[in-house]
């Protein structure tokens, strides 16, 4: 008998590995209408798609070898054109839906900046994700992540 969110989430197959997951685990690509593929990291564009499940090492062998071109044409049914840079354009997208992400939170008032109340709540067990800045002071870094293990024991 199959779960409630199964009809939901359907599973999706990776067409490089073969591998099962949902759409949360493997990213979208899509055909335009000039036949050229591209990334659909948020899964709405129209039409037919082809799901990735592979890291970008993989990818970028896969794409070298022209085993992601056959594949996609046998996702599509059709020829394709694979753009070089494809792992980019997924790492660009990736980064962008990321960063919008972070704006809606930011804008809805659950997302916390300045270490005392970073450190506050997450000893209280109520951070659920935690990023440092690239710049950030490694003790600084060492104190969120220490309050972070306390509040998730």
């Amino acid at each position: 008998m199959k779960a409630a969110n199964d009809a939901r989430d359907p599973e999706r197959t990776c067409i490089l590995t073969r591998a099962k997951g949902t759409r949360d685990s493997l990213i979208r690509l899509a055909l335009g209408p000039d036949g050229a593929v591209a990334p659909d990291v948020r899964a709405r564009a129209p039409g037919r798609g082809a799901w990735i499940g592979v890291d970008r090492a993989t990818l970028q062998v896969a794409l070298d070898k022209g085993k992601l071109r056959g594949a996609l044409q046998r996702a599509f049914k059709t020829s394709v054109t694979v753009p070089p840079d494809l792992p980019d354009q997924i790492e660009r997208a990736l980064a962008r839906t990321t960063l919008d992400r972070l704006g809606l939170e930011a804008r809805a008032g659950t997302l916390l900046t300045g270490s005392e109340k970073i450190i506050d709540a997450a000893r209280k067990g109520t951070v659920s994700l935690l990023l440092h800045a690239r710049d950030a002071a490694e003790d600084g870094n060492r104190r969120l992540d220490q309050a972070l293990r306390i509040g998730l024991d």
